[in-house]
C-alpha cells in the first residue's frame, strides 16, 4: 500500500495487502489458509500463531470496542492495519510500514510523547504538541492513555483543565462496550 493521506486507509486495502503477503520472509509472517472469519484471520509469526483482526487504523481497536475483552471474549491477540496510529496492548502489523510493532509500542513519527517542561513547569512546545491537535496525534495520545503510559498522563497534565476533562471523558467512554452490532471476529478452528 502506498503511503497515502491518513484518512484514505480502508479495511479492503489492508485485506488486499495481506493477500499479497501470503508468506513474507522479511516480516517472518505467514497467513494461515482458510482461516478468515469475518474481519479476522490467523497468522503465524516466528512460529507463534496469532488471531488477528483486520482494521484500517489501530485506533479502530478502541472505536469498535475490541479493547473490552472481558465483556466480549473475542480471542484476538494481534492487529493487522493500514497504519499504526495508536497504542494497544497487543502486537500490530502495519501495512504502510510493513513492520511489526510490539505491544504498547507507538510510532515516533511525531516525536516523543513525554513532555518537556521549562523551569516554571510550563510545556516547551515540541513536535508532538503540534501533532496531538491533529486526528492522528490525538489517536496516539488516546491510545497511550488507554494503555496507561506515564508519559501520556504527564502530557495530559500540561493541557488546560477543560481539555483534560474532555479527554478523560473520552477515555471513560472508550473503556465501555459501544452499543450496536459488534465487528464480526471469531476464533478459527484450525
Amino acid at each position: 500500500m502506498a503511503e497515502g493521506r491518513y484518512s484514505q486507509y480502508k479495511r479492503r486495502d489492508v485485506w488486499e495487502q495481506l493477500a499479497r503477503i501470503q508468506h513474507n520472509p522479511r516480516l517472518n509472517t505467514t497467513v494461515v489458509s482458510d482461516s478468515i472469519v469475518g474481519s479476522s484471520v490467523s497468522l503465524i509469526r516466528d512460529g507463534k500463531k496469532y488471531r488477528a483482526v483486520v482494521l484500517a487504523r489501530t485506533s479502530d481497536w478502541y472505536r469498535y470496542s475490541l479493547n473490552c475483552i472481558e465483556e466480549w471474549k473475542h480471542g484476538i491477540n494481534a492487529i493487522v492495519c493500514g497504519t499504526h496510529d495508536s497504542c494497544v496492548r497487543i502486537p500490530v502489523l502495519a501495512m504502510d510500514t510493513r513492520r511489526w510493532y510490539e505491544p504498547n509500542a507507538m510510532r515516533t513519527l511525531h516525536g516523543a510523547l513525554a513532555p518537556k517542561l521549562d523551569a516554571n513547569k510550563e510545556l516547551i512546545p515540541d513536535k508532538f504538541d503540534q501533532a496531538r491537535k491533529s486526528h492522528y496525534g490525538h489517536n496516539m495520545l488516546i491510545g497511550a492513555l488507554m494503555c496507561e503510559k506515564d508519559e501520556a498522563f504527564a502530557r495530559l497534565k500540561t493541557f488546560k483543565p477543560s481539555t483534560q476533562r474532555r479527554i478523560r471523558a473520552e477515555i471513560v467512554a472508550l473503556g465501555r462496550r459501544r452499543p450496536g452490532h459488534p465487528l464480526v471476529v471469531a476464533s478459527d478452528n484450525s
